[in-house]
């Protein structure tokens, strides 16, 4: 217990990390791409073990998601690496770790559902996993205006392409990693709280249809969090009311008062 409390501390702080560099001077932003592949291993790492109730054994399926983790930080940093011309590499990445997070999710859903104490851990285990979405969601989102440039449009701008419309005109060989993706990360946390302020658009059916999935998955897990959070709370209400009941029922009669306090004659 006391190792997923330390994971769900250690997660919560490197998606702050990650959050708090996208707002750093170009090109220090790129180091939220770093986290995100930081993040997955950790996910990989400790939501690898053992989560369900009174499993002491590693399944095959514990192992098959530290593979999948595994194989979306390869996919990603082949794709942070390679040119943007040959940014179909993608593809990959878009399907391994599109599973790899929804896996995620509900292992650590799994694993709030376990506690029977609410406090900080759990707390910042249950922020963790709503900071995962957003961040997610925007390297998904950056994956696929590489593949398809004109997936999202910046409409403050004239409509233009929201990440490669800054792009000098000899940008063959330039590598997706000096990409700047600050703005995607921004539509996928405003997608994710259904805030919708209208200066990012989706422009591709592909591109709607993933904007429509994020905002469903945002309140859809802040519903199921919350109902499980507060399952567990009135639960230890409950018992620590009975515990404070069974020794008040079990306490030792109090001691007869002396004679000068007594109503005898």
């Amino acid at each position: 217990m006391r190792r997923r409390h330390r994971f769900y501390r250690h997660v919560f702080v490197v998606s702050l990390l990650v959050m708090a560099s996208m707002p750093l001077p170009y090109p220090f932003r790129r180091l939220a791409l770093s986290g995100t592949a930081v993040l997955i291993g950790l996910l990989a790492v400790e939501l690898g073990q053992p989560v369900r109730p009174h499993q002491t054994r590693r399944h095959w399926s514990d192992t098959l998601y530290r593979w999948s983790g595994l194989a979306g930080i390869v996919f990603q940093l082949i794709w942070m690496a390679s040119p943007t011309t040959f940014a179909f590499v993608g593809f990959p990445v878009l399907l391994v770790i599109t599973l790899f997070i929804f896996w995620s999710l509900k292992r650590l859903l799994i694993c709030l559902a376990q506690e029977t104490r609410i406090g900080m851990p759990v707390l910042s285990g249950a922020v963790a996993g709503y900071l995962l979405l957003g961040i997610s969601g925007g390297l998904l989102f950056g994956v696929m205006e590489t593949v398809a440039p004109g997936s999202f449009l910046n409409e403050s701008q004239g409509g233009r392409e929201l990440v490669l419309s800054q792009l000098p005109l000899n940008a063959a060989g330039l590598q997706v990693w000096s990409l700047d993706f600050t703005r995607i990360h921004y539509f996928a946390f405003v997608s994710l709280t259904t805030v919708g302020y209208g200066d990012i658009i989706p422009g591709t059916p592909p591109a709607q249809m993933a904007s429509v999935a994020l905002s469903i998955c945002g309140p859809l897990y802040l519903a199921i969090v919350m109902g499980l959070l507060i399952s567990r709370y009135t639960l230890q209400s409950e018992t620590e009311q009975e515990r404070v009941k069974g020794r008040s029922a079990g306490a030792p009669a109090p001691p007869p008062r002396s004679g000068a306090d007594s109503d005898g004659p």
